[in-house]
């Protein structure tokens, strides 16, 4: 199924929504829908019938804003850095903008120059793009940009080729003209200019079945006129201020859902000195209209709205974004099929990856355990031999050894003549009636005699040890400790004696 995207135009007098489905040259257009506003409150009202009317079930969303919101200035830097250009260019529109640089977001567009970084900056103040964005989210629409709706339309005709990469829009309304400027291949200028107050008080525009018609033609000719010299006044003043040579646009594009008739068309040409053609986005980027399109098309109505939906979503190519820092667009990593998809393959593959990691290591232990396995039951067999039956080689190891442990402590007698009832006779017989002791631990093992007891003098302690110490069972004699008890006036003492082989 195709991708849909539909761009919304909201501007000043009209709402315009356009749904397209495909990419690249396979582009068709699905669904169009306008409905005239009569005043600002009334656009999520009509946003709700719009959408009914286009019978929209969600997709992309590309939005678009009209000029008469939106600070629009023309810097040069004198320097390239994008960083030193972020850095200062608040401080730049801090003097040129009513309200604080810190209450607005603003984004810019790099215009051709060969000295420093000539830019064209549009500055948006946050709570109306807010308030807009909850408009359009509260309708299940979350553009992922926002931009002035006439820079996507030049932009459109810039990429299209057909009004070449020199050239004037000029977007006609009731209420007022935008203009954008292309040279070089870049939109270098926009400007929204009012008409002379004469055009509201005398009622020169009618509606239509959702289109502004021209009442009284000599009047209108003289308003378009006056606007045409507004709009040279400005491109002489900016090539003026900008340093630029003269810019001469190829040509004049007129668009805009206010039509103009031939005779106005005319007054256009002689104002500008140029030749004025009426933009058609289908025509020129051979776009194909669905059946049900065909017959309900207006290219003065619908191709801004047109425009916006044919934007690409990189914000690198739409240079005028609005959709960035505390309104960029939270990105869902599971928001679209789209997504989904790839998503879900590259989680079958670490599955499939995993598994098999698993599985080879479950194989390189399996190895490693009959390795283990195999060499435990030789040192089994090496050390009992008289044991025919091995089942677990561990585990009768194990019981194996407790049993020779428990045996070994069970006999009250040691090994190579080392008796208990000697060893105490010879410690008894060598240590004198007269020399005060009082044994209060003995401990005898294989290899050692350990005396903890008490004294009445330091010097009976020695007189011990080197009487002990004249016995051939006692190889080495050690007092570890001798010290006098607070509350006693006794000798605490211990000592060490090594049993020799003959003990």
């Amino acid at each position: 199924m195709a991708r849909l995207t539909i761009g919304v135009d909201i501007n000043d007098e009209l709402l315009s929504a356009v749904v397209v489905a495909g990419k690249g040259k396979d582009i068709q257009v699905r669904a169009c829908a306008s409905v005239i506003l009569e005043k600002h409150e009334e656009i999520s009202e009509k946003l709700s019938v719009l959408l009914d009317q286009l019978q929209w079930r969600g997709g992309r969303c590309i939005s678009g804003l009209p000029l008469s919101l939106f600070s629009l200035r023309n810097f040069i830097l004198p320097f390239t850095n994008e960083k030193k250009i972020e850095q200062i260019l608040p401080l730049e529109l801090e003097e040129h903008l009513l309200a604080p640089v810190s209450e607005q977001v603003f984004a810019t567009a790099v215009t051709p120059g060969n000295d420093g970084t000539r830019l064209l900056v549009a500055a948006l103040e946050k709570k109306i793009l807010r308030n807009y964005l909850e408009v359009l989210q509260g309708r299940n629409l979350d553009p992922v940009i926002v931009c002035p709706a006439v820079f996507a339309q030049a932009k459109r005709l810039q990429q299209d080729g057909a009004a070449g990469q020199n050239f004037l829009l000029l977007y006609w309304t009731p209420g007022f003209m935008s203009m954008a400027v292309c040279h070089q291949g870049r939109i270098v200028f926009m400007r929204r200019l009012p008409y002379p107050e004469q055009v509201f008080s005398q009622s020169l525009f009618s509606v239509e079945v959702n289109r502004f018609m021209i009442g009284d033609t000599p009047a209108a000719a003289e308003a378009v006129s006056s606007v045409c010299r507004m709009v040279q006044h400005s491109m002489d003043f900016f090539t003026a201020t900008a340093g630029l040579k003269k810019i001469e646009p190829d040509q004049v594009v007129l668009a805009g859902p206010l039509e103009l008739p031939g005779s106005l068309r005319k007054c256009v040409d002689q104002e500008l000195g140029l030749q004025s053609t009426i933009c058609n986005l289908v025509e020129s980027g051979n776009l194909d209209l669905a059946g049900q399109v065909v017959d309900s098309w207006q290219p003065s109505v619908y191709d801004r709205a047109l425009a916006l939906a044919l934007l690409r979503s990189s914000s690198r190519q739409v240079t005028l974004n609005f959709r960035k820092d505390e309104f960029a667009v939270k990105n869902y990593l599971l928001s679209s099929k789209r997504h989904l998809a790839p998503l879900a393959l590259l989680a079958g593959l670490l599955v499939v990856l995993l598994f098999g990691y698993l599985y080879v290591d479950y194989k390189a232990l399996e190895k490693e355990h009959n390795r283990l396995a195999a060499k435990m039951e030789q040192v089994f067999k090496k050390s009992f031999p008289e044991v025919t039956r091995i089942v677990d080689p561990v585990a009768q190891l194990q019981a194996t050894l407790r049993e020779v442990e428990t045996s070994s402590v069970s006999i009250p007698l040691f090994t190579r003549e080392k008796r208990v009832l000697a060893i105490l006779a010879d410690i008894s017989a060598r240590v004198p009636a007269d020399v005060s002791l009082h044994v209060s631990r003995l401990l005898i093992d294989q290899d050692s005699v350990k005396i903890k007891g008490t004294t009445d003098a330091f010097n009976n302690v020695n007189t011990i040890k080197n009487l002990l110490a004249r016995s051939p069972r006692f190889p080495e004699v050690h007092i570890v400790s001798a010290t006098k008890a607070k509350d006693k006036n006794v000798i605490r003492f211990e000592i060490n004696l090594q049993l020799g082989e003959n003990g």
